[in-house]
């Protein structure tokens, strides 16, 4: 697969809302997230039904994790998104790296957080639909509030992300 240029997509998950594209937003960054989500979905369908080779699936969903890396830490040059000062390596970077533990610089930890949400995609859909379903909204909202600088409820669990 040749490289893409990944600001029209990016672009395209936030046409819904015409224009009002500030990343402090929840529906700005939940439509953002959806649409990587939905990206890897169709990726991993592409890849399993042989309409390209797995390495290619993977490296679109690298890319555009990448992209949206530049985007949420504010260097995506993209001059229709409103950044703040929390998009930034030292504030949502090193956020990220501490809360979900990561062991990358703060620079690369959205990209990291959201490559290891496509793991986590990866595995959902291995199960039955109702449950992957379920699974796909929780991590979609778990990675919503993440990038707007809301830890997880601390129910227990272990994150999905660790």
């Amino acid at each position: 697969m040749a490289s893409f240029d990944s600001q029209p997509i990016v672009i395209s998950f936030l046409k819904p809302l015409q224009g009002a594209n500030d990343l402090a937003d929840e529906r700005v960054v939940e439509l953002l997230v959806r649409g990587y989500v939905d990206r890897c979905l169709a990726a991993f369908r592409d890849a399993a039904e042989g309409r390209v080779s797995q390495d290619d699936a993977v490296d679109d969903i690298y890319q555009l994790a990448s992209a949206l890396n530049a985007v949420f830490l504010g260097t995506s040059g993209f001059h229709t998104l409103t950044v703040h000062p929390w998009n930034a390596a030292d504030q949502l970077g090193v956020f990220l790296r501490d809360t979900l533990d990561l062991d990358f610089p703060p620079g690369e930890c959205v990209r990291a957080s959201l490559v290891h949400l496509a793991t986590q995609i990866m595995l959902g859909v291995q199960q039955p639909q109702p449950e992957w379903e379920g699974m796909m909204e929780e991590l979609t909202i778990d990675m919503r509030d993440l990038l707007l600088g809301r830890a997880p409820a601390d129910d227990g669990e272990a994150l999905p992300y660790a």
